[in-house]
């Protein structure tokens, strides 16, 4: 998988009539880490979506590229199955287990050639819920179920929002540490409060207000 770079020209969204961000331009090379820092409301979690293909921007123009490929808007179908999002919002069907989402998802798309899911959330400590539906688990457990699903999919951009949002120390420990063996592999983008243990140390934070 090769990783994604994109460039952003003046890029604005709105939800009716009022505009959740407006002006964000730049160019983000492939494999870089990267980090979107704002406060709540301010739209991160939007661009986010929008960087990942999930969304269409209001205004502004956005382009994706990996090696020779390129896509823009019409051609998202095919850039979807390459980037991966992970947010708060996001949920898993509550009804599976954690073996079966693991399964199902992997029935999808591809792991990282050396990413077991069962053996990363076997780290994290959350072994003896393997067999337990999602919905009996607790926040912090389905946190770390989502966030091994998002970072051992192999993708050519990995968006993660407030990833550490309902984690404790231990499952901070064990995603940073996951995270630091995903980064040399992909583009990552970190939508983030200002939590310096959402993210590793970037190439570049861009801010909104």
């Amino acid at each position: 998988m090769t990783p994604i770079a994109f460039e952003a020209q003046d890029l604005g969204h709105r939800f009716g009539n009022r505009w959740v961000f407006q002006g964000v331009s730049g160019s983000f090379n492939a494999g870089e880490h990267g980090v979107i820092r704002g406060a709540n409301g301010s739209g991160k979690s939007t661009l986010g979506r929008i960087l990942t293909g999930a969304l269409q921007a209001t205004s502004g123009t956005l382009t994706w590229s990996a090696g020779p490929e390129a896509w823009d808007w019409q051609r998202r179908d095919e850039l979807v199955l390459q980037t991966l999002l992970m947010a708060p919002a996001a949920s898993l069907h509550p009804d599976l287990t954690v073996r079966e989402a693991c399964a199902f998802h992997g029935r999808f798309r591809s792991w990282w050639a050396d990413f077991d899911p069962l053996q990363s959330l076997d780290a994290a400590g959350i072994a003896h819920a393997f067999d337990k539906p999602l919905r009996t688990l607790s926040s912090g457990m389905r946190q770390r179920v989502q966030l091994a699903i998002a970072l051992g999919t192999e993708s050519g951009l990995i968006c993660l929002d407030e990833p550490c949002a309902n984690l404790d120390q231990r499952g901070i420990d064990w995603y940073r540490e996951l995270l630091q063996t995903t980064r040399p592999r992909t583009t990552t983008l970190i939508c983030s409060n200002d939590r310096k243990e959402d993210h590793l140390e970037p190439d570049w934070v861009l801010e909104l207000r």
